[in-house]
């Protein structure tokens, strides 16, 4: 497991509406790191519509992620209760 508490981590979630992005991005720490799932105190999001900064700003969640898989090149992914708040490369 590469997760370590006191990590700071970047979830992405992103749709595509025709040729137009839409993204968002949150910033946070990691609090506690489980077997099979780690929790994370987030602490900042930012939406983008294309290269256009919609919203920026802070928050105080913590939110459970899951580990999803690990692939071909060992990168660990977590993603959260459907994708709610994106998912975590590691």
């Amino acid at each position: 497991m590469k997760a370590n508490t006191g990590m700071k981590i970047k979830a992405y979630r992103g749709d595509c509406i025709g040729i137009i992005i839409q993204a968002t991005t949150w910033t946070g720490t990691i609090i506690k790191v489980n077997k099979k799932s780690i929790r994370v105190h987030l602490d900042g999001i930012e939406a983008k519509y294309g290269k256009r900064v919609t919203y920026k700003g802070s928050m105080d969640q913590e939110v459970r992620y899951t580990f999803w898989k690990t692939t071909s090149d060992g990168r660990e992914i977590y993603k959260s209760e459907s994708r709610i708040y994106g998912i975590i490369e590691l």
